[in-house]
């Protein structure tokens, strides 16, 4: 084989989440399943990271901001039967896949108007 041939392989590994971390945030109420570590910050970054690949914030206040305008909006769109589904209903060990929505160029989703027009228009199509 010659040796200016390229292979390139892609692995895309995807991101199973507990249904009740999902289910809490989009009724936002707290699942009796879950533990107190499943409602940290630091539980809920790679979900964030996954959804909006290269995202960055400055603290725990602009994660908030994230979560609520961008995060909630996103799973609600893509998991609308957790909207209905009773809490009873979601098992302690049930996982859901996710999956990316839109790439972030770091702070992009606070500093420019074109990153919350694309979101908005990319959750339309949803």
């Amino acid at each position: 084989m010659p040796e200016d041939y390229t292979f390139t392989t892609t692995l895309k590994i995807t991101m199973q989440v507990k249904t009740a971390v999902l289910w809490w945030l989009i009724n936002n109420r707290v699942h009796q399943s879950l533990e107190n570590e499943d409602k940290t910050i630091k539980s809920l970054i790679p979900l964030v990271e996954e959804l909006f690949p290269g995202i960055m914030f400055l603290n725990e206040s602009s994660f908030q901001s994230l979560m609520l305008e961008y995060t909630v909006p996103v799973l609600q769109k893509r998991y609308p039967e957790l909207l209905t589904t009773p809490m009873e209903d979601i098992g302690t060990t049930d996982m859901t896949e996710v999956t990316s929505f839109s790439p972030s160029n770091g702070f992009e989703w606070q500093s420019t108007m074109e990153w919350g027009l694309l979101f908005q228009m990319l959750l339309a199509e949803s």
